[in-house]
């Protein structure tokens, strides 16, 4: 199920030209915190997620920054080299993000491959994605913290599939999936097995930022 743009269109950027060929978006950003002592660390998030964006589109001397404007609103400013990085950071930001919960269904395709079939559970029922440790192990884990309407969905997804396994998909892709004990319900998902906390905190702002910042043109 896909639900929501995170990042608004390229097409409606604001654009200002630099000097030595280098131009200048700048977008506002508007922040549905779950908490008023979150809004700070998704303004900070959204600047690590752009520039690991960029970076990854191969775009060389680019950089994003924010700024706090408000209450809940920001400003992100993305600092490219020429046009083509523009193109770039334009389909970047028209990508779709989405977030959501499927079940597995073993064996049901001709090659013997699992089907993963929807469930109700989508990212309007995510309140927050935060990274997790275990001080005594070194483990590393994620969280995911539904809210009221979104705990009552995983209950009924959890007593009715014991066994099988809850995939977590992000943009469409097959990120983790976990295991339903005993139809045994939990208030919130625990992915564990992260690799590093630099993995976990990736994973954390990607979500975090897609699900709960918007972004319009700058007037």
């Amino acid at each position: 199920m896909k639900h929501g743009l995170l990042l608004s269109t390229g097409v409606l950027m604001t654009l200002v030209a630099c000097g030595g060929g280098q131009q200048t978006i700048i977008q506002t950003m508007t922040i549905r915190s779950p908490e008023a002592s979150k809004t700070m660390a998704l303004i900070q998030a959204t600047e690590r997620v752009m520039n690991r964006r960029l970076a990854g589109a191969g775009i060389q001397n680019a950089h994003a920054s924010t700024i706090p404007t408000g209450t809940n609103t920001a400003t992100l400013t993305l600092t490219l080299p020429d046009a083509t990085a523009v193109a770039k950071a334009n389909s970047i930001l028209s990508e779709q993000f989405t977030f959501d919960l499927r079940i597995e269904e073993p064996k049901k395709n001709e090659d013997g491959t699992s089907d993963w079939e929807p469930t109700a559970l989508t990212g309007s029922n995510l309140l927050w994605v935060q990274a997790v440790g275990n001080n005594a192990t070194g483990e590393i884990a994620i969280e995911l913290q539904f809210s009221e309407a979104g705990r009552t969905i995983l209950e009924s997804v959890f007593s009715k599939n014991a066994g099988k396994h809850i995939g977590i998909f992000v943009r469409d892709l097959l990120v983790s999936k976990v295991s339903v004990t005993n139809g045994a319900v939990a208030d919130t998902v625990i992915i564990g097995g992260i690799p590093s906390a630099k993995v976990a905190e990736i994973f954390s702002d990607d979500v975090n930022v897609g699900l709960l910042v918007s972004f319009t043109p700058a007037p």
